[in-house]
């Protein structure tokens, strides 16, 4: 959606209160992770931000790959695009590729609302406090998430459980809070004291563990 047509729609539409980012760009303009899962890297996800005039738009880019030798037991593919004018998400768009199953989903701010569709939902408008869950703004821990590959709406219980070490993928660490998030969504988020995404991690459908590794520079 191109910004001219976000703000003919967003016109007169003063009084629609969605969560501002609250997280700025990375200094590099990219946050990149690497996919670990039984001490293998299995993928990819990356994050390309592009900042100008007061409007962001971020590039997300998924590849997860599992093997078992030369056989591939399992595919995932996601690209989306996420963007935002004074502070306020107006759009974002995503198709994933699920081992052959084929989502999509989209969302654009109108008059009405933030209004969402996709193959998890029938076409909805997202209370405004709802933000997709693209995980690196801090800011969708206090609201409903919005699935970014189905565009199902979500009610994750948030816990806070304290500072930790994080790993990086350098083999360093970062001091990052974790949260537990249970409900309709179970996996860990770690953000850093610049409230900048660290890291993830949640349990496989085969029970295995994934785990995320930032990876700077």
């Amino acid at each position: 959606m191109r910004r001219r047509d976000y703000l003919l729609g967003f016109s007169g539409f003063l009084a629609y209160k969605q969560r501002a980012w609250a997280q700025s760009v990375p200094p590099r303009g990219r946050l990149a992770f690497e996919i670990w899962r039984k001490g293998h890297q299995i993928g990819t996800h990356t994050l390309d931000f592009a900042q100008r005039n007061g409007d962001l738009t971020i590039n997300i880019a998924v590849r997860i790959d599992v093997f078992f030798g030369p056989i591939r037991l399992f595919h995932y593919q996601m690209d989306g695009i996420e963007q935002w004018a004074g502070g306020r998400m107006f759009h974002i768009e995503t198709r994933t590729n699920d081992d052959g199953k084929a989502d999509h989903m989209r969302a654009d701010l109108t008059p009405s609302g933030l209004m969402v569709e996709g193959t998890g939902t029938m076409t909805y408008f997202a209370p405004p406090h709802a933000l997709p869950a693209t995980h690196w703004n801090i800011a969708e821990l206090n609201g409903p998430w919005i699935n970014p590959q189905t565009g199902k709406l979500t009610h994750p219980h948030v816990a806070a459980l304290g500072e930790e070490q994080v790993p990086l993928a350098n083999g360093g660490v970062a001091n990052g809070q974790h949260y537990r998030l249970s409900g309709d969504v179970g996996l860990d988020l770690w953000y850093g004291r610049d409230n900048s995404w660290l890291s993830l991690g949640f349990t496989g459908k085969d029970g295995s563990a994934i785990r995320y590794l930032r990876r700077d520079g």
